[in-house]
């Protein structure tokens, strides 16, 4: 690549920059927010297909939460997907404005110099034009000034065919820009519409935690609802195939070194839980992690996923299979980012912390199981 002189503008290094990677970087920035446009599609069909799953499947407390989980996601994934579609709009509108900017400056050049040159052409008329440029006949001049009508001709022709272009090109910008115009008061009326269906969606949902807080009667149901849940999570576990094989090194020689599965405090430790009104005792056979909503969790030691969906009373879980009878639980999460049937490494990003299926707002519940049966994770996580 040759070098640029050291007398080479700054604006033209910018402008050639610009010109070089500006194009590629639009491009790259469409083509991701092509993909993420088609994933939301999926996510939303997949939402729909839960919602309308939970509403013939679940019943009771723990399944309203659930199917109120899972129309706060869709409504979420409808509000991201009409946002970007907002966004594309706004650059295309933008793109028309500039084009046709540009269209009408060359036409306000052009306008002048047309304007003089049809007002000679109507003065004088073809004949004259004609008679100007040729002279007398006798001189032998008069073929080159034939030639230059002839090309002075073709000239007008081609300005007035550039001007009549232009104004088409025009009054097409102007016409996609009041579609695209159009376009954007509705997506942005559809916006405010999803925004406020989802607020209105975590109303609802903090509403009905707020009667399960506050009611005993409501209390003992959705915890009778989550013991159910937790037998039921055991015979889940209790299905999967031992991933041994598929694991290298053995969980057991790493206990008491494992990392934690995220940053935050232990706000309900293994063993039993004693409701601070209600007086209570709830088995918890795991541990809350109050981490913040959005942080990442991680895998605390290679493994096979398992399961990677929602699941009654614990929302968006995970559950890894380290193999040699242990098993590994994450639940609650806002996003998931692995799938069933997937290999993980130490320390990988499995999800984001969220309240999907939480009682009591984000956090990450977390669960080891040894042989089918939950076992304390602080011996097998690193002091810290």
């Amino acid at each position: 690549m040759r070098r640029l002189s050291r007398g080479t503008p700054g604006a033209l290094v910018i402008a050639l920059i610009f010109w070089a990677g500006g194009p590629w970087l639009i491009s790259r920035a469409d083509t991701a927010r092509a993909r993420r446009l088609d994933a939301l599609q999926d996510e939303m069909k997949r939402l729909q297909g839960e919602m309308a799953g939970l509403a013939l499947r679940e019943r009771g407390l723990l399944g309203d939460v659930a199917r109120m989980d899972a129309g706060i996601a869709l409504r979420r994934a409808e509000l991201e997907e009409v946002s970007l579609r907002l966004r594309d709009t706004e650059e295309k509108l933008a793109g028309s404005e500039r084009d046709i900017a540009i269209v009408a400056a060359g036409q306000a050049r052009r306008a002048p110099q047309l304007a003089a040159r049809l007002r000679e052409i109507y003065k004088r008329g073809p004949a004259g034009l004609l008679a100007r440029a040729i002279g007398p006949l006798q001189n032998t001049e008069g073929l080159d000034g034939f030639r230059y009508a002839t090309y002075l001709s073709r000239r007008d022709a081609g300005q007035l065919a550039a001007w009549r272009g232009a104004a088409r090109e025009l009054a097409e910008e102007r016409a996609t820009l009041s579609v695209e115009r159009a376009r954007l008061s509705s997506l942005r009326s559809s916006a405010s519409r999803k925004e406020a269906e989802l607020t209105a969606g975590r109303a609802s949902r903090a509403s009905l935690l707020a009667r399960i807080r506050g009611d005993r009667e409501q209390h003992e149901q959705a915890f009778g609802e989550l013991e159910e849940a937790a037998r039921s999570l055991g015979r889940l576990v209790l299905s999967f195939e031992d991933a041994s094989a598929r694991v290298g090194l053995n969980v057991r020689k790493f206990r008491g070194l494992l990392d934690w599965p995220a940053e935050g405090v232990v706000s309900a430790k293994f063993g039993t839980v004693v409701h601070p009104r209600f007086k209570t005792e709830v088995p918890h056979p795991g541990l809350d992690i109050d981490a913040s909503e959005g942080k990442p969790f991680r895998t605390i030691f290679d493994g096979r996923v398992a399961y990677a969906a929602p699941l009654n009373g614990y929302g968006l879980t995970v559950v890894v299979d380290h193999g040699h009878g242990v098993v590994s639980i994450y639940a609650h999460a806002a996003v998931l980012l692995v799938a069933a049937g997937e290999n993980v490494v130490r320390g990988q990003d499995m999800g984001r912390v969220g309240d999907s299926g939480s009682l009591r707002g984000p956090y990450l519940y977390f669960e080891l199981r040894d042989a089918g049966r939950p076992v304390d994770p602080s011996s097998w996580l690193r002091r810290r």
